[in-house]
């Protein structure tokens, strides 16, 4: 009898433990998963584009660059616990050359503090 009830908590506490921080559990109301990427609709929005330009300033601090932000080409979001922006984000070096290249960026904001974190940034592609 107890090995019922051991079975019975062991599986309500896997499914808390992941519905709380794995995000692997669909969002309530909504038709899609959490774990779909979806595209950013407005490249111009302000919080988006100051992402960018964290990014490129991140990037330009860890490697000693001095990219120039110009502009955002293509993003996507990934809601959960955090939210990730996948970023392609046009550039200038302003050291080597005035011409514009593309870069990718990966952003997480930590919803809690509204932290940001440049996970990877890739480029010139």
């Amino acid at each position: 009898m107890s090995s019922i009830y051991q079975t019975l908590f062991l599986a309500i506490l896997v499914f808390c433990l992941g519905y709380t921080y794995c995000d692997v559990f669909p969002t309530f109301g909504d038709k899609t998963h959490v774990g779909s990427w979806r595209p950013v609709k407005n490249l111009t929005d302000i919080k988006v584009v100051e992402i960018g330009v964290f990014a490129v300033g991140e990037h330009n601090i860890r490697d000693k660059t001095k990219l120039l932000f110009q502009k955002l080409i293509k993003g996507e979001t990934l809601q959960g616990y955090a939210t990730k922006y996948n970023l392609t984000i046009s550039a200038k070096d302003g050291v080597r050359d005035n011409i514009a290249k593309n870069y990718v960026a990966l952003v997480v904001e930590e919803q809690i503090m509204k932290i940001l974190h440049l996970v990877s940034f890739k480029g010139p592609i």
